[in-house]
């Protein structure tokens, strides 16, 4: 994986249940995406949560007064996927498996 040309952020919640964490973090996702221009996010689905993260995202574009498509999509459609769920392991993890994934990682790390 570290092979592959990926760069990542890690955005840590500190002290946040997942509940309180996944909208904190989408919307500042959303926010330095439009910052920097982006063009398209796409986003792990969950079908319980997916209708919420559009709202967000939505709330987000229409905000900045940008162009971004966002979209779900479950791993087997969007294998870079596969690599933001890795990494979190590792930091969850922990130790030397976040010093592994290490080369991936931009050296920016957010925490709320």
């Amino acid at each position: 994986m570290v092979e592959l040309e990926v760069a990542v952020s890690v955005w840590v919640a500190k002290n946040r249940a997942d509940k309180e964490a996944r909208p904190l973090l989408l919307e500042a996702l959303a926010a330095e995406a439009a910052r920097a221009l982006a063009s398209r996010i796409t986003i792990e689905s969950d079908a319980s949560l997916d209708s919420a993260d559009r709202r967000i995202i939505a709330g987000v574009v229409r905000r900045e007064g940008v162009s971004l498509t966002y979209r779900h999509a479950a791993p087997h459609e969007e294998p870079v996927l596969w690599v933001s769920d890795a990494i979190a392991w590792c930091y969850s993890r922990g130790g030397d498996w976040t010093r592994r994934v290490g080369p991936l990682v931009e050296d920016r790390v957010i925490t709320f």
